[in-house]
């Protein structure tokens, strides 16, 4: 039937690459500053308002776009010199 073979093409293709969870300690003030800075960077990375506390600490969520993990990483290490960021943890998948 022509429904099955619909879709043939796009199992041709490859797997999409993985994307990354990024979780920053941060505190709700220097949101902003670096969802600024990641939005400058055109598609590196999708930052979430979405904060979780762990351990005494806050983090926020951002997803990054696969292929731009080490531009993110990057990213907040040169933030740190503006605002508060403390550890970051990467979840794949």
């Amino acid at each position: 039937m022509a429904g099955r073979d619909r879709f043939a093409k796009l199992r041709e293709l490859p797997p999409p690459r993985e994307v990354y969870t990024v979780w920053v300690e941060t505190n709700e003030a220097a949101v902003a500053f670096i969802e600024a800075v990641l939005l400058w960077e055109d598609h590196v990375a999708n930052v979430r308002r979405e904060f979780r506390g762990m351990g005494g600490h806050t983090w926020f969520k951002l997803f990054v776009t696969p292929g731009h993990l080490e531009r993110v990483l990057e990213l907040l290490r040169g933030l740190k010199r503006f605002v508060y960021i403390g550890a970051v943890q990467v979840e794949s998948g």
